[in-house]
């Protein structure tokens, strides 16, 4: 019986997570498609506007904030890794581009903030690598 109810409230609990965690991934998801299609499809966005709301989803990603803490990035370092990034991926894949996407997630963010002093194609290479392209 009590085993009974602790299978239960662990598969509720499995279930909330999943849910959750669905949740964020598909609005960061509809964020990045929103923001390549305005910057490279339609090109209403600025590389300035483009770049703030970049690091805005990151101080307000709860995931993402600890890295904008511990590496005390800036919308300045955001702009220094994107132009790194530009001129040797400037390219879409499908619904993939490497100056956006690299900057949300938490893998490829801490990697760009760790090596935002080093030459711009190793970067560009390791994010290429990082997104399958």
């Amino acid at each position: 019986m009590l085993a009974n109810i602790i299978s239960y409230a662990l598969l509720i609990g499995l279930i909330v997570f999943f849910f959750f965690t669905m949740r964020r991934i598909m609005r960061r998801d509809n964020v990045i498609n929103e923001l390549i299609i305005g910057f490279v499809d339609r090109q209403t966005i600025s590389k300035e506007e483009l770049i703030s709301r970049m690091y805005q989803y990151a101080c307000n990603d709860f995931r993402l904030k600890g890295l904008i803490k511990k590496y005390n990035a800036t919308e300045e370092d955001y702009t220094i890794i994107f132009d790194k990034l530009i001129y040797w991926a400037n390219f879409k894949k499908r619904k993939r581009y490497i100056p956006v996407n690299a900057f949300f997630f938490y893998g490829s963010l801490k990697y760009l903030l760790t090596h935002k002093d080093d030459e711009a194609k190793p970067i560009t290479m390791k994010m290429m690598n990082y997104f399958h392209f």
